[in-house]
């Protein structure tokens, strides 16, 4: 249903274009047809209490320009708005990823919210990210960064920048969240090196080194887990937009071919609890090289840590070229202003409350925020965690240990299981601290699928697994419908 809807809305755009012929800047797009002092703000998700209300401080406080709320999440809401984007009629203000039924996949524990696991693949059914880059380049949407350095609050100084640059488009941005985590892989430094990225080659070489019958991640892992879950987010690297050429005939692509070949097209186990154990096994014996994980806080460190009982390395998944192979997943909101808004300055006073400070030194933890894009919250936050670890220290070396871990929030918020936690009765150090910071600033790319581009690829490389198809021409195949792909979206 999901492609369905994707395709539909491909082939609008393409249809369309050339009425549109969208520039840069938007000139020739045109918005729905309220008063010009009404500002659209598309909702793909249910309107909540917290939208409603911000949006009623925001009417309350700009007299002159209200903000009225037009809701897409329900059945069918989707499809409207891409009919209503390719016909010119943009929203000012719009929400960019629709979380599913399920709700926010990353979010407090509790409810019906629940975390995505980096090692196996769990995407929502009826998730939707809308196609960000080609919106961005056919000009539906407004660079904010001009907004960011302007800002009096704010300024690139004011941010923390690694997250927001991964979310660049040729330097633009175009989308502005307000916290993000990181998904990467992790393993013991002893076997991986310490490093922040590698090659496929550089996991073969790793792999060679280990117990017979290793594998490189978990043994219940599936070749389309592997592929959905860590490589597809890859797949843009393979491609130039501004040229229209691909390069899935590289060296690098043919790699993560070969990667994916060392990995099961299917596992056989019944019981999903003696799997979990079996994993944990192979990791305290070695026989396991990577974990998928969620980095949140700088407490992740010491968790990882403890998954492998000694120091931990970060080098996600591999890349063509050896670069960055961890994202910056955005969690809550994800808004964009149309290049075609007719107020830009009130739309970014209120999508600039992504950015506004929420933490207080008085209880910097109470807001727990993942990794926040605001620099002042950050840097209490990095203050804060010390803070409590070292409250928590002294709290255990006077009572139990096991309560202390069973209440303990962090250990709630990262299922921590894996082993003795010897690393958690130590405080957080300055080296802590710098290989925490060495992950945000080494962490290139933002977790943004591209269903489209991956349904190619994948759906190609079937009959190459299945042998039908020789590689050469799974190359070919992929080479030609992907070209034609991009060449639609220019």
């Amino acid at each position: 249903m999901k492609r369905d809807i994707k395709m539909q809305f491909l082939i609008l755009l393409a249809a369309v274009s050339c009425v549109l012929v969208l520039p840069a800047c938007g000139e020739n797009q045109n918005t729905p047809e309220p008063d010009e002092n009404i500002l659209i703000y598309a909702a793909l998700n249910p309107v909540s209490k917290e939208l409603a209300h911000s949006v009623e401080l925001f009417n309350r406080d700009h007299p002159d320009t209200q903000i009225e709320i037009h809701d897409y999440s329900d059945e069918g809401g989707l499809e409207r708005l891409q009919t209503e984007l390719v016909l010119g009629k943009v929203p000012d203000i719009m929400e960019m990823h629709y979380y599913g039924k399920v709700g926010a996949r990353v979010a407090a524990i509790g409810g019906d919210k629940y975390y995505v696991n980096p090692g196996n693949y769990t995407e929502a059914a009826d998730e939707h990210w809308m196609p960000y880059r080609i919106m961005a380049q056919k000009g539906y949407l407004e660079d904010l960064w001009p907004y960011i350095e302007n800002d009096p609050d704010f300024g690139r100084e004011g941010i923390l920048e690694a997250p927001i640059k991964a979310a660049e488009i040729n330097g633009g941005l175009y989308i502005l969240f307000q916290k993000a985590v990181i998904f990467t892989l992790t393993g013991r430094e002893s076997v991986v090196g310490e490093r922040y990225g590698w090659t496929m080659e550089d996991v073969l070489e790793a792999l060679d080194k280990m117990p017979e019958g290793s594998t490189i991640l978990r043994y219940n892992m599936t070749r389309r887990d592997a592929f959905f879950n860590l490589l597809r987010y890859s797949l843009d690297r393979f491609l130039d937009w501004e040229a229209g050429e691909c390069h899935f005939d590289s060296q690098g692509f043919l790699d993560l071919v070969q990667f994916l070949e060392n990995i099961p097209d299917e596992v056989d186990y019944e019981d999903p609890i003696e799997a979990e154990e079996e994993v944990k096994r192979r990791i305290k014996d070695g026989r396991q090289m990577l974990e998928g994980i969620m980095v949140v806080w700088q407490s992740s460190i010491g968790f990882s840590d403890a998954i492998w009982r000694e120091c931990a390395a970060f080098p996600g998944y591999p890349t063509a070229d050896g670069s960055s192979g961890s994202f910056f997943y955005p969690v809550g909101k994800v808004l964009a202003m149309s290049a075609a808004c007719r107020d830009k300055d009130a739309a970014w006073e209120y999508i600039r409350r992504l950015l506004s400070p929420i933490v207080s030194k008085a209880d910097p933890l109470d807001a727990w925020m993942d990794i926040p894009v605001n620099a002042h919250d950050y840097e209490l936050l990095l203050w804060g965690e010390l803070q409590q670890m070292k409250r928590a220290i002294e709290q255990s070396r006077s009572g139990s240990i096991e309560n202390f871990l069973k209440n303990d929030v962090l250990s709630e918020r990262y299922h921590f299981d894996y082993g003795p936690p010897v690393r958690l009765m130590q405080p957080l150090t300055e080296e802590d601290t710098q290989r925490y910071e060495a992950l945000i600033n080494h962490t290139t790319q933002l977790y943004w699928p591209d269903d489209e581009l991956s349904g190619i690829v994948w759906d190609s490389l079937g009959p190459y697994f299945a042998g039908d198809w020789t590689l050469d021409h799974t190359i070919d195949i992929i080479q030609s419908r992907a070209t034609l792909y991009v060449n639609e979206q220019r």
